[in-house]
C-alpha cells in the first residue's frame, strides 16, 4: 500500500490519482486504435475523452457523496478532496456512458455503435482504477485469514478501521474480475447480435461480480440499503440489481430495433446514425 508515490517539492503525488490518470490514458489509447480499425478518425476519441472524463469524475463523486452524505454533512469542503478516494464506480460509469452517447449522437455517429467502440476501455479502466484503490488503501475488505490477505498501513483508510488486521484485498478481486470482463468483451465482439450489445453485457457482468464481491468488502452502516442477517444488501448491490434489469430491457429493445431493419452493420467509413 503506497498512497504517496513521491513528492515534487512539497506537492505529494498520490498513487490513486496516478492510477486514475493511467486508466484514462489507456482507455484513450485503446479506443483510438479501435476507432482507426473501424474507419473513424482517431482524433475524435480525444474530443470524446474530454467530456467523458469530466462527466465520469463528477458522476462518481456525486454518487459517493449522496450515499455517504452523513460523513460530509459537517465538512462539505471534504467533497473536493478527491485525492482521499471516494468515487462511486456506478456513478462514474453511468455519467460517462451518457456523456459518450450524447457526444456520438451530436457527431452524427450511431451512439450504440460508439458505445460498443468504447466499452472495452471501460473494463480496462476499472481494472486499472481498482489498483489505485489498492495502493491508496480504500475500498478494502473485511478481516480474513486467507493466505493472500493484506494488512494495510495503519494511516490508510483500511488501517484506521481495522488496524493491523489482515483483510480481503477486494480491490484486487475487482481488478482481476474487470480484466476477465475485458477478455470476454473482446471475445464476444465479433459475434455480437446488434450495436449496443457490448455496453449492456459489460454492465451486467460488472453488476454480477460487484454483487459477489460486495459481501467481502467493508461498508459503513450508512452504505447498507437492507440489513438483517442473510438478507443484508449494500446500496451498490441494490443498484447492481436495478442495472441488470435495465440492461436486459435495453438489450431486448435493441434486438427488436435490429430486427426491424435499423441495425447498423457499420462498414468502415460509414458510421452515421440511422
Amino acid at each position: 500500500m503506497i498512497p504517496i508515490l513521491f513528492h515534487i517539492g512539497s506537492l505529494p503525488i498520490r498513487s490513486y490519482g496516478v492510477m486514475m490518470a493511467i486508466a484514462f490514458l489507456v482507455g484513450i489509447w485503446l479506443t483510438r486504435r479501435r476507432a482507426k480499425a473501424r474507419g473513424l478518425d482517431p482524433d475524435l476519441i480525444v474530443d470524446l475523452a474530454f467530456f467523458v472524463i469530466i462527466a465520469s469524475i463528477a458522476g462518481a463523486r456525486a454518487m459517493f457523496v449522496i450515499v455517504q452524505w452523513e460523513a460530509y454533512r459537517a465538512d462539505p469542503i471534504a467533497i473536493l478532496r478527491l485525492w482521499d478516494g471516494g468515487l462511486a464506480q456506478y456513478g462514474g460509469i453511468a455519467a460517462g456512458v451518457v456523456a459518450g452517447l450524447i457526444f456520438f449522437r451530436r457527431r452524427g455517429i450511431d451512439p450504440w455503435f460508439g458505445a460498443d467502440l468504447t466499452t472495452p476501455a471501460l473494463a480496462a479502466g476499472v481494472a486499472i482504477g481498482r489498483l489505485g484503490c489498492f495502493l491508496n488503501g480504500c475500498c478494502f475488505g473485511q478481516p480474513c485469514d486467507l493466505p493472500w490477505a493484506i494488512a494495510f498501513h495503519p494511516t490508510s483508510n483500511a488501517g484506521l478501521v481495522f488496524g493491523a488486521l489482515r483483510l480481503h484485498p477486494t480491490q484486487i478481486y475487482e481488478s482481476l474480475a474487470a480484466l476477465g470482463v475485458l477478455l470476454i468483451l473482446l471475445f464476444v465482439e465479433r459475434r455480437k447480435p446488434f450495436d449496443g450489445f457490448l455496453l449492456w453485457l459489460f454492465v451486467i457482468l460488472l453488476s454480477v461480480y460487484r454483487f459477489a464481491v460486495d459481501p467481502l468488502r467493508y461498508y459503513h452502516p450508512t452504505s447498507m440499503a437492507l440489513s438483517g442477517g442473510a438478507f443484508a444488501l449494500t446500496s451498490n448491490q441494490v443498484v447492481g440489481l436495478i442495472l441488470i434489469g435495465v440492461s436486459i430491457g435495453f438489450m431486448l429493445w435493441l434486438r427488436r430495433r435490429a430486427a426491424a431493419g435499423n441495425r447498423r452493420v457499420s462498414p468502415p467509413g460509414d458510421h452515421r446514425r440511422p
